[in-house]
């Protein structure tokens, strides 16, 4: 049978609307089955509103509180190197070992201006003696016993500067020891190297004792105040967190960054290393916020969402969360009422309009 233009036009507006009812009473018997199901038992819990602790969050690199970095004060060549990265050391044992013949030669030099002043110094002292002596008995005149006296105080100067260069090449010495107990974190020389004053030729820190350096932003510096205690986190050791001290707030603000370098002092713990990555969490002010059991957020399609209990039954809802958590709460941003009860671990076959039974 043919149809006629107009009967095709009828029926393809007909089709949507066809489509619109089965789906309508698609719904119908699903609300229906879900009116006649037998209640769900759940549980729940009472959304809550009130003062939360505001955190601002740094992250930074964990350093020795005491670092060292061993140079030559003398010219020489690098003999022996007794520890590597990583060794542990102990105070005065000895790292670094030059070649000391120029060290040997300085001393003795020294030495002997040393010997020389001390006996032109005693020549000086005797000559100064006698002439008081003549002078007494008016056989020399104050010019002679003036002239004596100044080669006798001159002579004892040469004698302090002569000392004073001994002790100072005395310590330029070729055995480079440990300042303090701890590990070798760097050497940066070779057997053969020629150690020129000044030069590193190794870096040294106490492992004991580590400090978390962190910058924070100009708004957020005022967060940190020497002496605070600020909990800190190690990405790589998950489930610890360490209780840090505040040791040094830097009041100079980095031109380039804009931002405030923040010393915090960590117990000790042989679970951390220097150079590992790490937050702290200040404490900036309180504030008022919705907090809801982490139990009961659930995720749908990519979003975030809670059962709410209305009049005996569970009404999904959309909410928005933030980021800060207290223990097992987690703040929502919107979506939810102070008061409103929420269905705590919901079961996978609970569905919107469910009849539940709340649970003790």
């Amino acid at each position: 049978m043919n149809s006629t233009p107009g009967a095709a036009r009828t029926i393809a507006r007909m089709i949507p609307w066809l489509a619109l009812a089965s789906l309508a009473a698609c719904q119908h018997d699903e609300q229906a089955l879900t009116t006649n199901a037998a209640p769900v038992a759940v549980h729940s819990a009472v959304v809550h509103a009130g003062p939360i602790t505001r955190t601002v969050e740094a992250g930074g690199s964990l350093h020795g509180v005491r670092e060292a970095v061993l140079a030559a004060k003398v010219m020489g060549s690098v003999l022996e190197i007794r520890k590597v990265a990583g060794d542990a050391v102990k105070q005065g044992e000895i790292l670094i070992v030059l070649d000391d013949r120029e060290v040997a030669g300085n001393i003795g030099q020294a030495e002997g201006g040393l010997a020389q002043a001390q006996a032109a110094a005693s020549l000086a002292d005797a000559n100064y003696k006698r002439y008081q002596l003549l002078f007494a008995r008016g056989s020399a005149s104050q010019l002679e016993l003036d002239q004596a006296r100044f080669a006798h105080e001159s002579a004892q100067g040469a004698v302090k500067e002569a000392r004073a260069a001994t002790e100072s090449a005395g310590s330029y010495q070729a055995r480079i020891p440990a300042p303090f107990d701890g590990r070798v974190v760097d050497r940066m020389a070779e057997v053969g190297d020629l150690a020129a004053p000044g030069r590193a030729l190794m870096r040294v820190e106490d492992a004991r004792r580590l400090r978390l350096h962190v910058s924070l932003s100009e708004n957020e510096a005022v967060a940190a105040a020497q002496g605070d205690t600020v909990s800190v986190e190690v990405p790589s050791i998950p489930g610890r967190t360490w209780a840090g001290i505040v040791s040094e707030v830097v009041p100079a603000v980095d031109p380039a960054t804009r931002t405030t370098l923040v010393k915090i002092d960590l117990p000790e713990d042989a679970a951390l290393r220097s150079g590992v990555f790490a937050r702290a969490h200040f404490a900036a002010g309180r504030r008022d916020a919705l907090r809801v059991p982490r139990a009961a957020v659930i995720g749908r399609g990519g979003m975030d969402g809670v059962f709410v209990v209305e009049a005996g039954r569970a009404r999904f809802r959309m909410v928005q969360l933030a980021g800060s958590t207290t223990g097992e709460q987690v703040e929502v941003l919107s979506g939810l009422r102070a008061g409103e009860r929420v269905v705590l671990t919901p079961p996978a076959t609970l569905g919107e309009g469910a009849a539940v039974e709340v649970t003790p």
